[in-house]
């Protein structure tokens, strides 16, 4: 056999073992091995830093967690304790009291009104009373019509907007009241002002809008496939970003009638207490409502999680000295507790106390490698 046939079934066997070795090196490895196969991301501490308490390792745990769905929105006023203060009479406006955002008590005074049919009625007022009283005293049989016509003239008062103690106070002491006094229907918050000194105005025209902010709604969007999971009376929590860190309670009052047919949402009506008047109509907030249902989620300790340039990591214990940083996706759940919704699994061991200072650690690892 020549030289020439042998060398082709070697070369053959030669090019079988080197493509059977590519692809065994080629073979796709999970993101744990590799993280923990990269010499780079490994972060050394001393093992006594463990023994003395420095650093803590404790195990990823699945829970059961209440399902909840996140949504966002805006803060709005209840409408039904909203409130407009307008001229009943024609007039000018003589003097304005109240700006935007001024707290008022019902009853408050607002603006005043220069109005002659005012004053005009004022005079009915007079001469209707004076009459009514005159009958009275003297026994004449008109006196109880008179009266009923002096009682219309109170009505009359009351209608343009004087209240009992204007009437009261005109009733003493015989004399017309100058200027109509405008007033708060409501205690509330001042959210619009068309008031201005010198507007003339007619019946009818809006100068004052007032809310009533102890109570609002947080109106956020829910997606259509998430309608289903949602029913009245059910709890969330409201944050927003003008108070970090502070959670408002509400419920869910009720639904809009019809979708958004662009974004197919619906707005829902979450309502909750707002005594310290903190929530203001237009701030944007989040929310989380509570379906009702429960979920097995993988819950650490808050201070596991570090941010390690524009990553949150925790760091995974290989050994008691040996660490290596794991990019994750949290979720906070109050208190000192966060879901890990990607990058860890229930079991695996990381830092849960001192994970500060083995960020530091690799750091400079990182400045020494530089």
């Amino acid at each position: 056999m020549s030289k020439m046939s042998l060398d082709r079934p070697l070369a053959f066997v030669m090019a079988l073992l080197l493509t059977m070795v590519s692809m065994g090196c080629g073979k796709a490895k999970t993101p744990e091995q590799a993280e923990s196969e990269a010499p780079d991301s490994l972060v050394h501490v001393p093992a006594s830093a463990v023994a003395t308490g420095e650093v803590r390792i404790d195990s990823a745990t699945l829970r059961p967690l209440a399902d909840t769905l996140a949504v966002s929105g805006e803060i709005q006023a209840n409408p039904l304790k909203v409130a407009h203060v307008s001229a009943r009479v024609s007039g000018t406006v003589q003097s304005v009291t109240a700006i935007a955002g001024d707290r008022v008590r019902r009853g408050q005074a607002l603006a005043t009104l220069y109005s002659p049919e005012f004053l005009a009625a004022q005079s009915d007022f007079l001469l209707a009373h004076e009459r009514a009283d005159r009958a009275k005293a003297s026994g004449s049989p008109d006196a109880e019509a008179l009266q009923s016509i002096a009682h219309s003239s109170d009505r009359r008062m009351e209608v343009m907007g004087a209240n009992a103690a204007d009437v009261e106070t005109l009733h003493r002491n015989q004399e017309s009241i100058p200027y109509l006094v405008l007033r708060s229907s409501i205690t509330g918050v001042i959210t619009e002002v068309e008031a201005a000194v010198g507007k003339q105005v007619i019946p009818g025209t809006d100068l004052f809008g007032i809310a009533n902010l102890s109570e609002v709604w947080a109106v956020v969007e829910a997606y259509e496939r998430d309608i289903g999971k949602l029913s009245v009376g059910q709890p969330a929590q409201i944050n927003t970003t003008a108070y970090p860190g502070r959670n408002f309670v509400g419920r869910l009052s009720s639904f809009e009638g019809a979708m958004d047919e662009a974004t197919r949402t619906l707005s829902v009506r979450l309502e909750t207490n707002n005594p310290e008047l903190a929530l203001k109509p237009g701030m944007f907030v989040s929310a989380r409502i509570a379906t009702g249902r429960t979920r097995q989620a993988v819950v650490i300790s808050e201070a596991a999680v570090q941010e390690l340039g524009d990553r949150k990591v925790v760091f995974v214990a290989l050994s008691d000295s040996q660490f290596v940083a794991r990019a994750v996706e949290v979720s906070p759940l109050g208190g000192d507790l966060v879901e890990i919704k990607q990058g860890l699994r229930p079991g695996t061991r990381v830092a849960v106390h001192g994970a500060f200072l083995i960020k530091s650690q690799a750091l400079k690892s990182e400045l020494g490698e530089e």
